[in-house]
């Protein structure tokens, strides 16, 4: 007579520690990194990442691991998330020192109460170099620019990929486009998203996928 009402208890008991075991999972969530970029980072110099979390925490920091020979220089909320469709942005700046050893490195932003999934970076063993870069011609649709071109192991190729962000007042816009290799010189035709005078970044990758480092320039 006893057995259905105590059955009844048990069940009701494992369904509230279920409920118990869950709740917390949920809640200890961390925060995800959608998107980094670059993803490499270049021996002997400092590259600034830009980091895309969908989340209203106030990061105060940022780890790499394994860290010897990167250190990280700055850690700064480029744009709140409730000012860009609930995704805030942050730059970290990190430090490679040039006998950093190539490979696989994780980031993570650091907040009071834990920190957010981690983001794969790579330290290549080689990337090309570029420099110089020059803005040859601007109209309100796309910008015309050339730079300077070295790769150690001569395999920049004559079609490079150009990666760029582009910002004109608005949102930055990211893209990438062929670029034509001459002479050590490589030429781009970078889109513009508005005529007003625009913040433009980029960066060049080999056929071995090994990206270069950043360079900048205002274009009026």
């Amino acid at each position: 007579m006893r057995c259905g009402p105590w059955r009844s208890i048990v069940v009701g008991f494992a369904l509230a520690a279920g409920v118990l075991a869950v709740g917390p999972a949920y809640a200890q969530q961390p925060p995800a990194i959608e998107i980094a970029f670059p993803k490499q980072l270049v021996r002997g110099q400092s590259t600034i990442v830009h980091v895309a979390v969908p989340s209203r925490e106030l990061f105060q920091g940022a780890e790499v691991s394994p860290a010897a020979g990167v250190t990280v220089g700055a850690v700064a909320n480029l744009k709140k998330s409730e000012l860009s469709q609930n995704v805030a942005w942050w730059d970290v700046t990190l430090n490679v020192a040039r006998d950093a050893a190539p490979g696989p490195r994780s980031l993570v932003l650091v907040m009071p109460t834990g920190r957010t999934t981690a983001a794969t970076l790579l330290i290549p063993n080689h990337v090309p170099a570029i420099s110089d870069l020059r803005v040859t011609s601007a109209t309100a649709q796309g910008v015309d620019v050339q730079f300077g071109a070295k790769d150690e192991s001569a395999d920049l190729g004559e079609l490079p990929y150009v990666w760029f962000t582009i910002q004109c007042g608005g949102e930055p816009t990211y893209g990438v486009v062929r670029g034509r290799a001459m002479g050590g010189t490589v030429r781009a035709a970078i889109p513009r998203p508005a005529a007003a005078a625009c913040d433009l970044e980029l960066r060049a990758s080999d056929s071995q996928k090994n990206d270069s480092n950043t360079l900048k320039t205002r274009v009026q």
